[in-house]
């Protein structure tokens, strides 16, 4: 009969006896992983960390950048930060996350540097494709040069359009 430090001692000797697999099995669909930015699409709206319930995502806007900051081991996989992102620069990872063992190894930041106005050079809020048509539906490029522009700077042009407008009837009209 066999002493249970016997076979302790055997197993120890032995190594792991567990055989891996081949492949790892795939994820079902419409897995919700980890989420990812593309910063090269982000507006900087914020309103990925205003959805978020789980404060996982949070976001912070200077005059020149928007930070944006994700912790995965807060997260609940709700994926209502990417169904509410205007420019859909989110989405979900099609995977699981690897195992971490210290909090907020797997926490992801990134910035987003805000573009020069065309007119100015100040920086100013980023506005995407998908933004300006659920925004304004379908702009020429006249419109989409407006968008360019900083606040103040569109703000001129529009002032400067009106007076030139109200110089140009007013003048009509006189005989």
């Amino acid at each position: 009969m066999f002493n249970i430090l016997q076979i302790i001692e055997k197993n120890l000797a032995d190594g792991p006896s567990t055989i891996s697999l081949p492949h790892k099995a795939p994820p079902p669909t419409g897995y919700r992983g980890v989420v990812l930015l593309d910063p090269t699409l982000c507006v900087g709206c914020g309103l990925c960390a205003y959805v978020c319930v789980s404060e996982s995502v949070t976001g912070a806007s200077s005059e020149t950048e928007y930070q944006w900051h994700y912790e995965p081991g807060r997260c609940t996989f709700c994926a209502r930060c990417v169904d509410r992102c205007p420019a859909s620069a989110l989405h979900m990872s099609a995977e699981a996350p690897p195992v971490y063992s210290r909090p907020g190894e797997l926490d992801t930041s990134h910035t987003v540097p805000f573009p020069a106005c065309k007119r100015c050079g100040k920086p100013k809020r980023p506005s995407s494709e998908s933004l300006l048509h659920s925004a304004a539906g379908q702009i020429d490029d006249q419109a989409r040069e407006l968008y360019d522009l900083c606040e103040r700077c569109r703000r001129l042009h529009y002032q400067t359009a009106m007076k030139s407008m109200l110089s140009g009837s007013l003048g009509e009209e006189r005989p």
